[in-house]
């Protein structure tokens, strides 16, 4: 664990030493997809149905350049939200509203050419408040999950396109240098961003 944080520490400073550094604040828009699972020997007439998946961002970012390679850790504050029709069986199924609040923390590691770059982003989310009383996941609990995309840079604005998908299919844990990191189903979802340096 201690050699993976020096590693780590004099990868940084190796890259400050040469690399170009800004800052500055990102927004952007989420199209989720939350998959519901239920036991239908329990009660087969009990259906839930997902609709309505747009969520948001907003927070700002580091980044540091160093010829064609770039890493831009950010901070976002990420809210997503949810409808869920019920069928019970009745003619009147309920419609249930959920939202989730969540700390999300994304590294990108990518290459620019010219104007364009692509990514990939470990992404540790950090779940702060859940409405909706479904209990889809455990507040105050964190988990990795990962990203991958492409994006546009003019200038001091950049935007950019992703798709951010669970780690969990390798395991519920992975070991990186010793290191567990816990994994999640997380959502699914297709992401937005715009990003102005300040």
């Amino acid at each position: 664990m201690n050699r993976l944080y020096l590693a780590t520490v004099l990868g940084l400073l190796a890259l400050g030493a040469q690399a170009q550094l800004t800052r500055g604040v990102t927004a952007g828009y989420h199209l989720a997809d939350v998959c519901v699972s239920f036991n239908p020997l329990i009660d087969p007439t009990f259906t839930p149905v997902a609709t309505g998946r747009a969520g948001y961002h907003a927070g700002g970012f580091y980044r540091a350049s160093a010829g064609l390679v770039y890493v831009q850790p950010q901070v976002w504050l990420t809210g997503l939200n949810q409808q869920f029709i019920i069928e019970d069986g009745t003619f009147t199924p309920e419609v249930l509203d959920w939202s989730l609040l969540r700390l999300d923390v994304p590294v990108e590691v990518g290459v620019k050419l010219g104007p364009f770059f692509g990514f990939v982003a470990p992404v540790y989310s950090l779940a702060l408040a859940e409405t909706g009383g479904l209990n889809l996941t455990d507040p105050g609990k964190g988990s990795w999950g990962g990203q991958v995309g492409v994006g546009l840079k003019l200038g001091g604005f950049q935007v950019s396109a992703r798709y951010e998908g669970s780690l969990s299919t390798f395991g519920q844990t992975l070991t990186v240098g010793g290191i567990d990191f816990e994994t999640d189903n997380r959502i699914n979802q297709f992401i937005a961003s715009a990003a102005l340096k300040l």
